[in-house]
């Protein structure tokens, strides 16, 4: 078998896949354009055979577009237009240079303007020094005789003041002179070595250090601000300008872009991106188009558009709306699919849209359907052979032999350089950071002249001004461009993206942190691969810092009683007086005075907290008391808001503070069930927290029983937390309240494992309600509170009433635990957010290291946090390891199951370690 045998068989072979079934088209073909025409009509079954590529098969033995036969120079009788932005720029610079007293000379040479700046007379002082003439014989002269003869006649003569004066007072030469003059006239006393200057603005620095030295007598402002404030400049008579950044009218005459612009996409293997006629007549089913207008930014997917179309076409859209590219700034981009949502009412949004897509383009008419699955291609080579480019050298426009009539590349682009690209339907001059002005100025004329000129396509296969031929108006040879076309001037590194899509290899500049191409070559390594479990000698201590607030610049400690300052001096916080006013979503209500503390989760409030602070003075030696001396009174808002208020009533609380605020200034805190021990004391014990909401309180009051459980350590800043009345709720480390509304009756239940401490918060909270009897928990002021008070096991059987049934087994019952509970649980954050996966304990505001926090940790603790989340809780009889969830509205991405799972490994080796 010879080779050609063998090189046709397997030609054969590798065909033959797609060839195989009963007559039916296979997959290689059926979901092609082809394919897609061929089933619907549009096409003839031959059209899904595999051909060859048009761009091997397609020969060219001469350049479609010819060459112009002269180059386009600049003469005397041209009609040139120029352009204002550079006019401007050339006026600003020539009264510049006027100013400076400089001459600017421009020298054309070649293919560079060189521009040579010309010193005045103050530089070269031409004037002072006469020119010597070379040519004049010297005689030698002899060193012993006088310095006079050594000078020539012909040599300049200083003609200062200081000069003159020493030739008049020179005595005449009537004996031999000194052998050395220079010491005589250093001996003498009556020569000027210098002279004093006089001042003419005097008078006028004076009254001006005289005003400013007024102005600042109290202030501390500069000179510089003074002067400002001081200014008197009445800016209703000055007219300003109105500047639109969608305005085409600016003093920029070549701006890249139009109001209206749609933009063909269409191609296969390098897509092109070409302006066309912004006319319904213009679109077709076989391609994508981009309409772009000030505020919209609309995507036309055709029926038969190839996927290569829709990707450029959604790549571009997005690119120009994010970066608010060719004068675009719609805030999102629409998409209008050929077929789906053009011609139904499914969607009001899709209807909408069509709605103004139509009526940019004036109306909506027919449009031509698609054309012959391998156009594509075929349009692609026939629109890039329609490329001019040309180079400005010796003030002509050259026309560029390597690149005439084919995709242009980057390197083509030199900060040297003016180039000039004719795509047709755009025309742009693009020039370098290195060219000078002149250069510019003539490029844009002569580009205008190009613009202005004729243009010739008929030996081409299509015309860029139409090349879709719907438009019976615009010849392939005429004069001047269309008014939609786009004539712009564009610079280095500020080209329009619309000019990018014309390359072949256009990349975006390099930034400086990114990595070279051998750097990213080489494998990196996972960071997460090394992440190591966090060091849990870290963890075990227990922090003793007891817990403070710093307002106002001072840490107020736990807001009463002596506190330590950073100098060492001590000073006594005492409460003056507590405002507090409860926030509605647009009106806010002040609190009578028994209902001070008495808050709902459902709502927000702002807590107004005047306190005084004094310097406390004694003798620590002696062991006398402090003395309290006269302090300053400060305030400070707090903003409390329940875990169930409104985003409305969180934001309208900020905005209340400002009319509240009589203070003008006074330090704001935001409280979101983080409750500092300065802010409980200011209820002394009384503070409690209601379910639902204080509108609500009607419905609230219904239920005979409520059930509060019971917070803090110390008795003054101790809170109750009202949760669901049921043995579920009860805890054995704690105190809980049980109120009967209706018989005004409280039980005051202690767990068997709760805190001595724990017990007397529990005790001065229940006398609190007794004393207030407050409205919030359905008691009136005759109402006479009883206080019963049980520990677990030996609890009346009225009590019992209040939560159904004895059920021990419905919370955790420790009346059978010999062990020990005098610990505080630890609550600790792992999290890997940072870079290192890391351990943060979380740390209970109103903490007091001194005792037990039996129950210093709440469960929205944990689902408070963003999610997912992990958590190690230490009990210390066991430790636990809390896992969160992944939240419904964020999608769950491949890499970020990766990281999950890897921190949950790491979490998992902590917590063995711990």
């Amino acid at each position: 078998m010879t080779i050609e045998e063998r090189k046709h068989l397997i030609s054969v072979r590798e065909e033959a896949w797609k060839t195989k079934g009963k007559g039916a088209a296979n997959d290689s073909t059926q979901f092609t354009v082809a394919g897609r025409m061929v089933k619907k009509g549009l096409a003839s079954p031959t059209a899904i055979t595999p051909v060859a590529s048009p761009l091997c098969s397609k020969t060219r033995g001469t350049t479609p577009v010819s060459k112009p036969l002269e180059d386009i120079e600049a003469r005397p009788d041209m009609q040139l237009e120029s352009d204002l932005k550079l006019d401007r720029l050339e006026t600003f610079l020539r009264r510049l240079n006027n100013k400076v007293g400089g001459e600017t000379v421009l020298t054309v040479t070649g293919k560079s303007v060189k521009e040579v700046m010309k010193l005045d007379d103050d530089e070269t002082f031409a004037r002072f020094y006469r020119s010597m003439d070379d040519t004049i014989p010297r005689s030698p002269v002899e060193l012993d005789e006088d310095f006079d003869v050594i000078f020539d006649p012909y040599a300049p003569k200083l003609t200062s003041s200081v000069a003159e004066h020493k030739r008049a007072v020179r005595p005449k030469r009537r004996v031999q002179a000194s052998k050395n003059p220079l010491k005589m006239l250093a001996a003498r006393e009556d020569l000027l070595q210098e002279y004093t200057e006089q001042r003419l603005n005097v008078a006028f620095m004076e009254s001006k250090r005289m005003k400013v030295e007024k102005m600042s007598a109290n202030s501390n402002f500069s000179e510089v601000t003074l002067a400002g404030l001081a200014s008197k400049e009445n800016f209703s008579n000055i007219s300003l300008r109105s500047v639109n950044l969608t305005e085409q009218n600016s003093n920029n005459s070549a701006v890249p872009y139009k109001k209206l612009m749609l933009l063909q996409i269409k191609g296969r293997r390098h897509v092109q991106t070409r302006l066309v006629e912004p006319r319904a007549s213009s679109l077709n089913s076989g391609d994508c188009f981009l309409l772009l207008s000030p505020h919209y930014c609309f995507v036309w997917v055709g029926e038969f558009a190839n996927v290569i179309e829709k990707a450029k076409a959604s790549e571009l859209a997005s690119l120009i709306q994010t970066k608010r590219e060719l004068g675009c700034r719609a805030t999102y981009v629409q998409t209008i699919e050929e077929g789906i949502n053009t011609h139904t009412h499914a969607a009001y949004t899709h209807t909408h849209a069509a709605k103004d897509f139509w009526k940019l383009l004036g109306g909506q008419t027919s449009y031509q359907s698609a054309g012959d699955p391998k156009e594509d291609e075929l349009y692609e080579t026939a629109i890039i052979e329609t490329n001019c480019i040309y180079r400005l050298m010796d003030d002509k426009l050259v026309p560029d032999d390597d690149y005439w009539g084919k995709i242009p590349k980057c390197s083509l682009l030199q900060s040297k350089e003016v180039l000039v690209f004719d795509f047709g339907s755009e025309v742009y001059v693009w020039h370098g950071k290195e060219v000078t002005l002149a250069q510019r100025k003539i490029a844009f004329q002569l580009a205008k002249h190009l613009w202005n000129g004729t243009f010739d396509y008929e030996n081409c296969d299509i015309n860029p001004l139409d090349p879709g031929e719907c438009n019976p108006l615009i010849p392939r040879k005429g004069q001047g461009r269309p008014d939609w076309a786009i004539f712009g001037r564009l610079t280095e590194h500020n080209e329009t993206i619309l000019f990018k899509e014309k390359f072949l290899d256009w990349t975006e500049l390099k930034r400086p942190n990114e990595k070279s191409a051998s750097e990213l070559a080489q494998p990196k390594e996972d960071p997460r691969a090394e992440a190591k479990p966090y060091d849990v000698a870290l963890m075990v201590p227990v922090p003793q810092a007891t817990a403070g607030t710093v307002l106002d610049g001072v840490n107020v400690g736990r807001g009463y009683g002596l506190v330590e300052g950073d100098d060492r001096r001590q000073f006594e916080i005492a409460s003056v007086s507590v405002d507090v006013w409860h926030i509605l979503e647009f009106d806010y209500s002040r609190l009578p005075k028994q209902s001070i503390g008495q808050f709902h989760e459902g709502d927000a409030y702002v807590v107004k907290w005047k306190y005084m602070v004094s310097t406390a003075v004694g003798s620590r030696q002696k062991g006398e008391h402090s003395v309290r001396v006269a302090g300053k009174e400060k305030c400070v808002y707090f903003f409390w808001q329940g875990r169930q208020s409104t985003v409305s009533e969180k934001g309208t609380s900020a905005l209340m503070t400002v009319e509240l605020d009589e203070e003008r200034g006074a330090q704001v805190q935001v409280l979101q069930g983080k409750e500092p021990p300065c802010f409980l004391q200011c209820f002394q014990g009384g503070m409690v927290v209601h379910s639902g909401r204080r509108e609500e309180e009607e419905e609230n009051a219904q239920s005979e029983w409520r059930l509060y459980c019971v917070r803090g350590e110390v008795p003054m800043e101790g809170n109750l937390l009202e949760v669901a009345c049921h043995c579920s709720s009860l805890r054995s480390r704690t105190s809980m309240v049980v109120l009967n509304v209706n018989k005004a009756l409280i039980y005051l239940w202690h767990g068997c494992k709760a805190q001595a401490h724990t017990k007397e918060v529990g005790r001065t909270a229940a006398n609190k309600i007794k004393e207030q009897c407050p409205l919030e928990a359905g008691l009136h002021s005759s109402s006479k509170v009883t206080i019963h008070e049980c520990d677990e096991g030996s609890e009346p059987l009225g009590f019992w009433d209040a939560l159904g049934r004895r059920d021990r087994k419905a919370y955790d019952c420790m009346l059978q635990d010999p062990g020990n509970f005098n610990f505080t649980p630890r609550l600790f954050i792992l999290s890997s957010s940072s870079g290192d996966f890391a351990a943060t304990e979380f740390m209970y505001p109103a903490r007091d290291p001194s005792v037990v926090n039996s129950m210093p940790f709440l469960q929205e603790d944990l689902y408070s946090a963003p999610q997912p989340a992990l958590f190690l809780v230490d009990n210390h009889h066991e430790v636990y390891l809390w896992q969160g969830w992944w939240p419904t509205e964020n999608k769950i991405t491949g890499s970020a199951r990766i990281r999950w799972a890897s921190d949950r490994k790491i979490a998992m080796e902590t917590v063995l370690r711990y």
